[in-house]
């Protein structure tokens, strides 16, 4: 997940509407019994290309009974497999009952397989990773019986960013966004090994990227302070970045509506693991609009992850249900 890595893009070929089902075995952590849900390969094809994505869906589910939907994106160099293996958020979905989708970029769109949330063509609503991220989101709404109000967006690293990206992009799609090690909106690649540009100016642009949908988007936000990857400063900046789009989007004017502060800090420690800090923010009435989750001595990870998978941090808290806990207390209108 290196700078030079996030920069190397390839081509990504056009085509018409498709979708193919595979269904796979599922294997929970090590020592663990088998999942009890369905794991199935499927693919969504746009103008912009062909992404594929894994989905599970709990043995809990009912057709008519609608269900949230969590849209998790990889990092760099990860597949959308590993991820999953990394998160555990099919057991997660097994006991709280939600479908959760993977979608994966190929070797062919990046040369490591970053999502390219630093390129403009990728910053944009209709358009290229953003529209097939949304589309595989809606295919998944149309096939299963989705709470459209409880649909959501997170992901690691350069699949963080592209969270953000479509947060920005598709307000009206998810209800909120989860960004663990990742960067703000309109961030060069540069944030890998550094630090992105200027959260005012990327708060406003953020807030334009939205259009007509503008509105405040709730915001989790996981971060090592160890981070040399992604360093910690560009976690403070995208904290920064959805304070100011929020300003702007709940009046159309960046006056101070939005409280710089937090409400609460909380410091806590992951039982025989990390200490940790997590910091509550608010919107300008006085409503829950982020949290900010410093893991201590936590480098480029997600927290609490699978040990057996790279950028896992085992000994963090759990990233998965915190973000999970999150999201359930934001509904989108």
């Amino acid at each position: 997940m290196a700078y030079i890595n996030w920069k190397r893009a390839g081509a990504i070929c056009a085509g018409a509407l498709t979708a193919t089902l595979t269904t796979l075995s599922v294997v929970g952590p090590a020592g663990a019994q088998p999942a009890a849900g369905t794991l199935t390969t499927q693919s969504y094809t746009n103008a912009a290309g062909t992404r594929s994505y894994e989905l599970y869906v709990p043995a809990s589910y009912h057709a008519g009974a609608d269900v949230p939907l969590i849209v998790a994106l990889h990092g760099c160099t990860q597949s959308a497999d590993k991820f999953r293996q990394q998160t555990h958020f099919d057991d997660l979905a097994d006991t709280k009952g939600f479908i959760v989708a993977y979608p994966e970029q190929p070797s062919s769109a990046n040369y490591t397989s970053c999502w390219n949330f630093f390129q403009q063509q990728h910053m944009q609503r209709g358009s290229g990773e953003p529209s097939l991220i949304a589309g595989i989101t809606g295919q998944i709404q149309q096939r299963y019986s989705v709470d459209v109000h409880r649909t959501y967006v997170s992901g690691l690293s350069a699949g963080g960013a592209m969270a953000e990206v479509m947060a920005a992009t598709y307000p009206d799609v998810y209800a909120a966004a989860g960004v663990g090690s990742g960067c703000e909106y309109g961030a060069t690649a540069a944030c890998a090994g550094y630090q992105s540009t200027d959260p005012e100016q990327a708060g406003k642009l953020a807030y334009q990227a939205m259009g007509s949908q503008a509105r405040e988007m709730p915001f989790i936000i996981f971060q090592g302070d160890a981070d040399k990857t992604v360093p910690p400063i560009n976690a403070q900046q995208l904290l920064r970045e959805d304070q100011v789009e929020a300003d702007w989007s709940d009046d159309g004017q960046e006056n101070g509506s939005v409280p710089q502060a937090p409400t609460k800090v909380d410091q806590a420690q992951a039982p025989g693991g990390r200490s940790y800090t997590v910091s509550h923010y608010s919107d300008g009435h006085g409503h829950e609009l982020g949290q900010f989750w410093l893991v201590h001595g936590m480098g480029h990870a997600w927290s609490g992850g699978d040990a057996s998978q790279q950028y896992s941090d085992p000994t963090g808290p759990n990233e998965s249900l915190a973000m999970y806990d999150f999201f359930m207390g934001h509904t989108a209108p």
